[in-house]
Order: C-alpha cells, then sequence, then structure tokens
C-alpha cells in the first residue's frame, strides 16, 4: 500500500509539473484526471484520494459536503462512460490546460468525448466547492452502509 502510495505521489508531482503550464497539451491514459485536477484547482488529487465517502476509490453513505458530491457525480459520469462501452480507467484523450481552464481537444471517438467532459465537469465543480480538511481521510465505517443511485 505504501507503494501505491508513493506511485501516485510520484505522478501527481510529475503531473503538476507539467500540467501548470499556460498551455499545454496532454495524453498520458491515467493520468489526465490528476493533471485537470491540478490545472484548475492547484490541488493535488492525492489531496481528494481519501476524501469524504465518495472521492477516492469505491463510494457509499451520504455525501459529506460539496467536494464529495462532484465526487459522487464524477462516479456517476464514468458509470454511465462504462455502460456505453467506455474503458474509465485506461482511455486516454487530448486536453489542454488554458489559464486554469481545461480544454478537451482533439478528440477522436465517443468515450474520449465522454470522459473529458465527465473529468472536465469533475474539476470545474471542485474548483467551486470548498476543501474541508476535516474530510480529508474520513474512514469509510463513518459513511454509512447506503448506496446512492445516480439519476
Amino acid at each position: 500500500m505504501a507503494t501505491l502510495h508513493r506511485l501516485l505521489l510520484l505522478l501527481s508531482v510529475v503531473t503538476a509539473a507539467v500540467a501548470t503550464r499556460k498551455s499545454l497539451r496532454v495524453k498520458r491514459g491515467l493520468m489526465e484526471l490528476a493533471g485537470m485536477i491540478k490545472c484548475s484547482t492547484h490541488n493535488s488529487a492525492l489531496d481528494y484520494m481519501l476524501y469524504g465517502c465518495y472521492c477516492g476509490l469505491g463510494g457509499q453513505g451520504m455525501p459529506k459536503d460539496q467536494t464529495d458530491r462532484c465526487c459522487f457525480r464524477h462516479d456517476c459520469c464514468y458509470g454511465e462512460a462504462e455502460d456505453k462501452g467506455c474503458k474509465t480507467k485506461t482511455a486516454q484523450y487530448h486536453w489542454k490546460c488554458d489559464d486554469e481552464i481545461p480544454e478537451c481537444e482533439d478528440l477522436e471517438d465517443h468515450c474520449e468525448e465522454l470522459l473529458c467532459e465527465c473529468d472536465r465537469d469533475f474539476v470545474e465543480c471542485l474548483k467551486r466547492a470548498r476543501f474541508d480538511l476535516s474530510y480529508k481521510f474520513w474512514p469509510n465505517f463513518m459513511c454509512g452502509h447506503d448506496h446512492l443511485t445516480c439519476n
């Protein structure tokens, strides 16, 4: 587990360093979302890994705040993309960071469009939401066992 955290930290740092330039075209698989988060919020994707009940892996219970609701909606968006045959964890797409605004570009198919829009909408939601440090590293057992359904 420590190795995974170190790898994610390294990938976030590299992505952050590259994605914060004024205008940059990016295509690298799993790194798109991390880069968009850094571009739009200036936060590391790792800041959201264990935030609330829906940010990071899995999800259950009621979202704790607006940031957690952003994560829940992003999970729903990815679920819809998966239902349409898209590979949400491995698909790649092009985007650029222009003045802290992630922009999808040169998208080659429907899955690239869906995933880029899911990620872009997510980071715009995060940008509007307040990051509450009290929900960072929130324990799963405090989330309850209910599962919300996506609309």
